[in-house]
């Protein structure tokens, strides 16, 4: 369990990193184009798509970063209902569901993102679209992983709390 908090820490620090900086480059980037385009008619040209690819990229890894902190969407009034073993075992069924589903989604998306775009079609600087279009199956991917660690997380609370239940009660009950 250590070493999946550990994972789980070091992949947030990345993501909330790549996120901080590709918003300070977007948010520059349109000023200096507005800047550049009002004072002297003039802009980057690739500075535009540029941005719209980091939308992209910074709309994924702020999904990952959502489902990370259970903030993505999601159905929760069953929780008023249900004990919290129940909220476990339910938590465990949905984001099974979740993970396999985004799986399947990174499955379908690296097939676009090989068989989609061409490995010759480039974009800004020369770099190959499948570059900028990387983020859609890593994203998922990602996603994928997360709702797999909240599983483990939710199994294990589940089976220490009740092992744990258990051994208090024997104990109380020795005489």
């Amino acid at each position: 369990m250590k070493f999946i908090e550990r994972v789980s820490r070091a992949l947030a620090l990345t993501e909330r990193s790549l996120i901080i900086i590709m918003l300070s480059v977007m948010t520059l980037l349109s000023f200096l184009q507005v800047v550049l385009r009002n004072l002297f008619s003039f802009g980057f040209l690739w500075a535009d798509p540029m941005m719209r690819y980091m939308v992209m990229w910074v709309g994924f890894l702020g999904a990952v970063h959502a489902t990370r902190e259970g903030k993505h969407f999601g159905i929760d009034f069953l929780n008023r209902f249900l004990s919290p073993r129940n909220i476990h075992i339910v938590k465990i069924i949905v984001d099974s569901f979740a993970a396999t589903v985004a799986f399947l989604l990174m499955r379908a998306a690296w097939q676009f993102l090989i068989e989609g775009i061409g490995a010759d079609e480039t974009d800004i600087f020369d770099l190959p679209k499948r570059f900028y279009f990387a983020i859609i199956p890593i994203g998922f991917g990602l996603i994928g992983l997360q709702f797999t660690f909240n599983v483990i997380r939710h199994t294990y609370i589940l089976i220490i709390k009740r092992t744990a239940m258990v051994e208090s009660n024997i104990s109380h009950n020795l005489p």
